[in-house]
């Protein structure tokens, strides 16, 4: 699990250093006001995760290091050089060069260093190449990013439109590795159906069946069979969380959640954190959760981390 993240001069202001008590919980709420950086700490940790180093040098920090219970750190050090072009009225640009460190806490010589500038030839060297070791590192350690933008794909579909599907197959597979794996998802499979159950969504029921994996009905006489992309957005938003929290992010992932509370009513707010409680304690996940509600975690505070009353912290103390 992820301990520990550091970072030094976020937007050339901010320093945090972000204890995640991954001993105590599998969960950390992080908070703050706008433009202190909650969501941009999300996206540098899904891009270095996930070897994307153009957009890990497109924010600018000075120093982000993370650190593990295996106990293994990386540790990624940017520096920026403005690059002046005559005649133009637009805002500076920059070379940006990274230097990644990857290595065990109580060695000082690195496993693997990476040394990236944004001048890269990408045809020679391309993101893959550039990660190397560290990328097995990565993926033995995945990620799964729910963003705040969850309910289209970047194309404009709806994303819950695939899902029906996704459970119809999970209903029909018949090569469970064994007993216990088969039992995991069907306590995965009730889970589902409890927290959408207690959400009440309004005048209409879920069913789950191996025909369809699952669909909603109208509380009517007709019992209208409702399109799932129909569905209110704060009610595609519950959905989309409950579903992939259970079914599609991997074991042992990082999940990063962005604004869980949008186009929530207050009850569903206060339910959040209960929820999240149930799923992991079925399935082995850390979750990272930005946020701006407290009534998402149920105000207790010992379960968050502040990011404007980190924003003065050095980063060597």
């Amino acid at each position: 699990m992820l301990k520990i993240i550091y970072i030094e001069s976020l937007f050339d202001t901010y320093t945090y250093i972000l204890d995640l008590k991954s001993d105590e919980m599998p969960f950390c709420f992080i908070t703050g006001p706008n433009g202190y950086g909650k969501t941009t700490i999300l996206n540098l940790l899904n891009a270095l995760y996930t070897g994307n180093l153009t957009m890990l040098s497109e924010t600018s920090f000075k120093c982000l290091r993370l650190v593990f219970d295996d106990p293994y750190e990386v540790t990624v050090e940017q520096r920026r050089e403005s690059i002046e072009e005559e005649g133009s009225d637009e805002g500076a640009s920059f070379d940006v060069f990274l230097h990644i460190l990857f290595k065990k806490q109580d060695s000082e010589s690195p496993i693997y260093a990476i040394d990236w500038n944004n001048r890269d030839d990408r045809e020679e060297k391309g993101e893959d190449f550039v990660m190397n070791g560290l990328a097995l590192y990565f993926r033995s350690h995945p990620i799964y990013y729910i963003r705040d933008g969850r309910i289209r794909t970047p194309d404009g579909m709806p994303v819950v439109k695939e899902y029906p599907s996704r459970l119809q197959a999970l209903l029909y597979k018949d090569s469970w590795a064994n007993q216990e794996e088969k039992e995991a998802f069907q306590k995965r499979l009730q889970t589902f159906c409890d927290i959408i159950d207690r959400s009440q969504f309004a005048h209409k029921n879920m069913q789950i069946d191996k025909r369809y994996g699952f669909r909603f009905v109208a509380d009517n006489e007709d019992h209208t069979v409702l399109s799932v992309e129909k569905l209110s957005s704060g009610e595609q938003h519950i959905l989309i969380m409950t579903f992939e929290l259970l079914f599609l992010a991997s074991d042992d992932s990082l999940v990063l959640i962005d604004e869980p509370e949008m186009s929530f009513h207050m009850l569903w707010q206060v339910d959040y954190l209960k929820n999240l409680r149930t799923i992991t304690s079925l399935r082995k996940l850390q979750c990272i959760v930005c946020t701006h509600s407290p009534q998402i975690f149920n105000m207790d505070w010992n379960l968050t981390i502040d990011l404007y009353t980190q924003s003065n912290v050095n980063i060597s103390e």
